[in-house]
């Protein structure tokens, strides 16, 4: 019995330290104080605009460091998916799609990887449809536009009104990375 105190005690102290650092289910992350840093269009038809942007409140992870194997190349890694309640007020799922074309595209056109940087979280916005890809770890990561695409398109037609959502996010296994989906 003493042995459950104490593991849910370290649970519950575990929690209130990464729940600024990590998205959950009830709180989107929000860019504070965003600062754009550079502005781009991607697309067959440079339809969505693209930003890599700073933001003030991203979490600092230097004490999660030490635990988190260093791996720079994250593309094709899994991510568990969060979809943000309670329902109402989501993108529309077919501007999202509009997003995961230009990926697609841009995949197919420029090639399949890009780095994202510490601090330094790239956003694509087109018509209701947001989305970000936020980079946690403490060293720069390199991921494959497909992959974004595809948690795009799953997220935006799976975390609707009708499972309670207004859209979500997916969370890399390892918590070093975590792309979200809302709407703008």
């Amino acid at each position: 019995m003493k042995l459950f105190g104490l593991v849910s005690v370290l649970s519950t102290f575990a929690v209130g330290v990464f729940a600024t650092a990590i998205p959950s289910t009830s709180t989107p992350f929000v860019c504070e104080n965003e600062i754009v840093l550079s502005t781009y269009s991607i697309g067959k038809n440079s339809e969505v605009e693209a930003q890599v942007v700073s933001c003030s409140n991203l979490p600092d992870l230097a004490s999660r460091s030490v635990a988190q194997k260093r791996q720079t190349n994250v593309c094709g890694n899994t991510c568990n998916t969060n979809c943000f309640t309670p329902s109402g007020g989501g993108p529309n799922p077919y501007d999202c799609q509009v997003i995961a074309d230009a990926l697609l595209y841009d995949n197919q056109n420029i090639g399949s990887l890009f780095n994202i940087t510490v601090g330094t979280p790239i956003f694509m916005q087109y018509a209701t449809c947001e989305t970000f890809f936020v980079n946690q770890a403490t060293y720069n990561e390199t991921y494959c536009r497909n992959d974004w695409s595809t948690i795009v398109e799953y997220v935006a037609f799976n975390c609707q009104s009708q499972q309670n959502a207004h859209g979500g996010n997916c969370v890399a296994s390892d918590q070093s990375w975590f792309i979200q989906i809302q709407t703008s």
